[in-house]
């Protein structure tokens, strides 16, 4: 007789809602600090998106196989930062 399989667990992880993301925009943009916030705040996600492309071409066109691995990993694990990325790829 097959064992019998627990459900699954929901995700523990907060929901992020674009409502979040609305206020603490509207909240930080009046001040001259919070544009500085932002902008900063934009900065660091382009750069996040540029290494997350060359880690991914890293992957994909390495010359070795333990360099293609090592940057797939990596790729990996930048891309849990993401919320809407699955822990199991």
């Amino acid at each position: 007789m097959p064992a019998r399989r627990r459900p699954r667990t929901p995700n523990p992880r907060p929901v992020r809602t674009t409502t979040t993301a609305a206020a603490t925009v509207l909240l930080l943009a009046p001040t001259a600090a919070g544009r500085t916030a932002l902008a900063y705040a934009g900065a660091a996600l382009l750069l996040l998106l540029a290494l997350t492309a060359v880690l991914a071409l890293g992957a994909a066109y390495a010359p070795r196989p333990a360099h293609r691995t090592a940057a797939r990993r990596t790729l990996t694990l930048l891309l849990r930062l993401a919320p809407w990325y699955p822990d199991r790829p």
